[in-house]
């Protein structure tokens, strides 16, 4: 018995009907979802055209730090860098964790970060080594709102990840706000809050669903719609 042979006995099982059922704040209570395989399999295609489009490669190593319950928001991005050959590791979003940050970041090669918290990065401030040098070889770190203006000093480029209520905005090189998959997504604003519209077929539907996130709706340079927090 081996880990390929495991795999491949896994593969011949019924598939669940579902991905997952993924939650996020809405008002005063939580907003809970099902996902489909068919819409995670396109949110998938799209991750992985944001991490190829920032250029990274199989070659590469990338530090991810995320909660297991953050999967609807991850886990297109992991499978992304599976289909990419990159390497990743994972650390958790917590200060108590920040060592194993610092590790990874010191022992490897790491290229990018993805889903940094300002906890996280409030911890690493107040170890050793700096948090400049922990960051001095990484190229791109996407970070979660709260950790952008932490962040701002960093040598590294610092781009948003921003889950946005059921789906994922991510920064892209190049271009300023974060990008939506604007084939799936229609985003506007209530009172200054961000809501989506789901646009294709998906186990769960959503028409104006407040987000939680403050920001603004434009479009992107590169013809994309793009938010901007605040």
């Amino acid at each position: 018995m081996s880990r390929e042979t495991m795999t491949a006995a896994a593969a011949t099982l019924p598939r669940a009907p579902l991905f997952g059922v993924g939650s996020f704040p809405c008002g005063a209570a939580d907003f809970e979802f099902e996902i489909g395989w068919a819409e995670f399999e396109r949110d998938t295609d799209w991750a992985e055209l944001m991490l190829r489009d920032a250029g990274l490669r199989g070659a590469d190593q990338v530090l991810v730090t995320a909660q297991n319950w953050e999967a609807p928001w991850f886990s297109p991005v992991v499978h992304a860098l599976r289909r990419i050959g990159a390497t990743y590791m994972c650390a958790e979003v917590w200060g108590f964790d920040a060592r194993r940050t610092s590790m990874f970041l010191q022992r490897l090669p790491i290229r990018a970060v993805v889903g940094i918290t300002a906890e996280t990065v409030k911890a690493l401030k107040e170890q050793e080594p700096p948090l400049t040098d922990l960051l001095s070889n990484v190229e791109m770190v996407w970070a979660r709102p709260d950790a952008l203006n932490e962040l701002s000093h960093a040598s590294a480029q610092v781009l948003p990840f921003v889950p946005l209520g059921p789906t994922l905005a991510m920064g892209s090189p190049g271009h300023t706000g974060a990008i939506v998959n604007d084939q799936e997504w229609e985003v506007d604003t209530h009172d200054g809050e961000l809501c989506v519209t789901n646009l294709r077929e998906r186990a769960a539907t959503f028409d104006r669903t407040p987000t939680g996130v403050r920001g603004s709706v434009r479009a992107a340079t590169n013809g994309s719609v793009a938010i901007d927090l605040g």
